[in-house]
């Protein structure tokens, strides 16, 4: 992708946005980029509070985000990374290395209606069925042999087919939220299955 498509600034915006609507709350305080800094920490993601300040124009830099950065946001808000995000949001232009494999990927939203169903398999043989419940939510409806279990909630902004799903504020037993990543080998592969028929 070229520099001026990472670095367009309605594009990162938009990012900055998707992250805030993730989660519940405007970046306005110190406290706030902290509180931010520790959801990433939780995906096992580094971006210093002092980064994030910047992003976000808290504090005043002539320097742009570098491409860490934004990949961590972009999987934050669960896609597979910055370019993804570019994709998805009707840029053109973002060059093969930077497309979802096989060119598929699914948008709540968009491609999901709420109570659709979709299949989701990753190696070694895990196989997990889940359900759209609106604002990017959904709920596992069954499991096998994976961490997630019937009845975890979780957000996902994007799932491509053959990469990696980033699980936003999974829910396991009341727990307080965390982030999963599911296909770290390999990627997801996904089937929509539509709403049960009590459902539709």
């Amino acid at each position: 992708m070229k520099a001026e498509k990472y670095y367009n600034q309605e594009i990162i915006g938009g990012l900055l946005e998707q992250v805030e609507k993730m989660c519940g709350r405007q970046m306005l305080s110190p406290r706030d980029f902290e509180w931010l800094n520790g959801q990433l920490l939780q995906m096992g993601e580094g971006v210093s509070v002092t980064t994030l300040k910047r992003c976000w124009g808290y504090v005043s830099s002539e320097v742009r985000p570098r491409l860490h950065t934004l990949d961590v946001l972009a999987r934050f808000v669960g896609y597979g990374n910055y370019a993804h995000f570019v994709q998805s949001h009707g840029d053109g232009d973002a060059g093969d290395s930077s497309r979802p494999v096989l060119g598929e990927w699914l948008r709540p939203g968009v491609d999901l209606k709420v109570n659709d169903r979709v299949q989701l398999t990753w190696q070694p043989g895990r196989v997990c069925v889940i359900r759209y419940l609106g604002n990017e939510q959904f709920v596992v409806e069954s499991s096998e042999r994976t961490r997630l279990q019937p009845g975890n909630t979780f957000y996902c902004g994007v799932i491509i087919e053959g990469e990696p799903m980033f699980a936003r504020d999974l829910v396991i037993d009341g727990r307080s939220p965390v982030g999963y990543e599911c296909g770290k080998r390999g990627g997801v592969h996904y089937s929509v299955m539509g709403a049960r028929d009590d459902e539709s």
